[in-house]
């Protein structure tokens, strides 16, 4: 996980490798239009199911394998847990009880902490979402060069200045696990040991000895690419090199998916127009079954 090149982009010969960059980014964005549109468990389940199957056909080590379900279940673990304890639409079922209303102090002052089945629910679709964004996201920053990254979204209009942030931040990333590794590896050899004893005490000690040296050396890094960059003139106006042509059968695939995610927020309004009373066209209602299922 500490490797740098498990999480930088790797040069490849499978078809999401080939892509051109740009449809990448556009398959980014209309799967987020598509998850957050959709409500389904079901579907969202399908999109996640998908994403992974692109993994599968770029060939990610095990290394990244390892990596994206760390993330993901840390994801599930962290929306269902909150949304569990906290979630406040009705209605809810409870269907454990941490802390009773009558224990003193935070019993008294909470009202009782009870765990909902809809909250883990609603969490469980929340973890789908993010998964799904986090998977895709991650399969583009493994299978693009953050140099046709940059062109592409210059060429999109996107401002210099944000443009070079968003790449400066995504090649930064692998750098900061790689530090993390080099801190962790020489405190061990000095006999730290971080879980030792349990003790909040400890843990926030562990926590400061631990971050400082990660941010002291990731500043320095930050500090030494600033100079070099302000050393070849930031900025200016300089020619960019051409992208190379998008082909015609990517822009096609591309703009199908616009059609779709388009039909998909017609569905939508439809669904709401008939939940709410405002029009219902009884010959649509095998349309509206199954955008109940579905969507």
């Amino acid at each position: 996980m500490y490797d740098r090149h498990v999480w930088e982009a790797t040069p490849g010969n499978t078809l999401l490798h080939k892509i051109d960059v740009r449809t990448k980014l556009v398959l980014l964005l209309l799967l987020a239009a598509m998850v957050l549109l959709v409500d389904s468990p079901r579907s969202l389940f399908l999109l996640f199911c998908l994403v992974l199957s692109l993994h599968l056909l770029a060939r990610s080590s095990m290394g990244r394998w390892r990596i994206l379900m760390v993330f993901i279940l840390l994801g599930i673990w962290g929306s269902m847990t909150s949304q569990a304890l906290f979630y406040s639409s009705e209605p809810r079922t409870i269907i454990a009880c941490l802390v009773s209303p009558a224990a003193p102090g935070i019993g008294a002052l909470t009202g009782g902490v009870y765990v909902y089945r809809e909250g883990l629910e609603y969490g469980a679709v929340q973890a789908l979402r993010s998964g799904t964004m986090l998977a895709l996201g991650l399969l583009i920053n493994w299978t693009s060069d953050p140099r046709q990254l940059l062109r592409s979204l210059l060429a999109w209009k996107l401002p210099y200045e944000l443009g070079f942030m968003l790449i400066t931040g995504l090649r930064f990333l692998p750098v900061i696990f790689q530090e993390t590794g080099v801190v962790l590896t020489a405190q061990r050899l000095r006999g730290f040991n971080p879980f030792r004893t349990v003790s909040p005490r400890r843990l926030i000690q562990t926590a400061f000895q631990t971050l400082f040296p990660i941010l002291a050396r990731t500043l320095r890094r930050a500090a030494t690419l600033a100079s070099s960059v302000e050393s070849r003139g930031f900025g200016r106006e300089t020619p960019q090199i051409p992208l190379p042509v998008w082909s015609c059968k990517e822009r096609l695939v591309c703009h199908s998916l616009l059609l779709t995610v388009v039909g998909l927020i017609l569905l939508k309004v439809m669904d709401s127009l008939q939940f709410n009373g405002f029009l219902y066209v009884s010959s649509l209602r095998g349309v509206y079954d199954l955008m109940k299922v579905w969507l």
